[in-house]
């Protein structure tokens, strides 16, 4: 049985312009950009390299297919424009205007995520620490302050198909990423219509549209951990999960973050950071980040590599223990792991084994 799990908060509240998207989106010559690098001149030399690089799903990626990525790109593009299914909300609406209680408000709104298909659904408090102090993706609202006044956050996943994060870090790895995240966009918009048809404050978070910050919302959810990656880790999906979100002003019953045996897990693994091919990520120990311990990633290692690749990459994903499909050994190994630490030295060796100690991608 799961226990229930103590998180740290983050002693301020994180700038959305810091984040490497944000900082990827200034273009020379703006406003923004002499803004931005203005108050962070250590960031601007590095960054402006990186920019100069060839885009992800470019032609000039090293990963590049070109079904692959113009149909990736045209899922991005399609996220802000996504239509919601109008008969489909009315049968919905009906369903939530039916609940009397928060509970049972709660649970109908689990249930229709996981018919629009989420895998995995909860509910945790919209803390502070978790909403990003300002905007900084796109320029039309970049430096903006977000306030978000909602009271509780519905998280749910999207599963990673496994057999095409075994292609990854090439293009079928950024192509189910476009898949999902157009999918998570989806239920995201289609549950923010039915709150506000419902009369409740609510907003969707989801690719390039975020004002919080999913995966410690996940966890406080109880939908799984952080990894050594700093992923979110869930029990039956591993890393191969996408995140999305509806805040809202409904007041519903929260769910409680819960350890999986992760975080001892990842102690003892470290298969992500051996196998990560730009070394982005640590083979050490914890570091205190925001006033929260966690496994550094170097972001701008990260980044480099993906521009390189055409590709986000996805290695770290696919290799990690957790990540191999759901079948009844994976699922009692993963049990165990939930259970005890007694045999982590142990899995890991097995899994090493088993799968090997490196990383090459799968065959198509």
């Amino acid at each position: 049985m799961a226990v229930k799990l103590t998180i740290p908060r983050p002693t301020s509240r994180a700038d959305e312009r810091d984040t490497m998207f944000a900082r990827m989106a200034r273009m020379v010559g703006t406003e923004q950009h002499r803004d931005y690098y203005s108050r962070h001149p250590e960031l601007k030399k590095k960054d402006d390299l990186i920019r100069s690089m060839p885009p992800l799903l470019s032609r000039e990626g090293f990963a590049y297919d070109e079904a692959l990525f113009s149909d990736a790109e045209h899922l991005f593009a399609d996220i802000p424009q996504i239509e919601i299914d109008s008969a489909l909300l009315d049968v919905q609406f009906r369903w939530l205007q039916s609940c009397d209680t928060p509970v049972k408000r709660a649970r109908i709104l689990k249930r229709i995520a996981r018919k629009l298909g989420a895998v995995s659904v909860g509910i945790a408090p919209l803390l502070p620490a978790f909403i990003y102090s300002h905007k900084g993706r796109h320029d039309e609202d970049y430096g903006k302050p977000i306030e978000l006044d909602h009271s509780s956050v519905m998280v749910f996943l999207v599963e990673m198909d496994h057999g095409k994060m075994q292609r990854a870090p090439l293009a079928e790895s950024i192509h189910e990423s476009a898949t999902q995240y157009h999918h998570a966009a989806r239920i995201a918009t289609h549950l923010q219509a039915l709150l506000s048809r419902a009369g409740h404050g609510a907003k969707a978070h989801y690719d390039a549209h975020y004002d919080v910050i999913l995966p410690p919302l996940a966890v406080h959810a109880g939908l799984g951990e952080l990894g050594r990656n700093n992923i979110l880790i869930a029990p039956r999906y591993g890393a191969r999960v996408r995140i999305g979100a509806v805040s809202t002003s409904l007041e519903l019953p929260c769910d409680q973050p819960t350890s999986y045996g992760v975080d001892a897990f990842c102690t003892v693994c470290g298969k992500c950071a051996k196998t990560c091919p730009p070394r982005a990520l640590t083979k050490g120990k914890k570091s205190t980040i925001l006033g929260v311990k966690k496994w550094p990633t170097k972001v701008e290692s990260c980044y480099t590599y993906w521009r390189r690749m055409g590709t986000d990459c996805g290695v770290c994903m696919a290799v990690c223990p957790f990540s191999h499909k759901n079948s009844p050994l994976h699922n009692s190994v993963r049990a165990l792991i939930c259970h005890t630490t007694l045999f982590n030295k142990l899995l890991v060796r097995l899994d090493d084994l088993v799968y090997g100690r490196s990383w090459k991608p799968g065959k198509r």
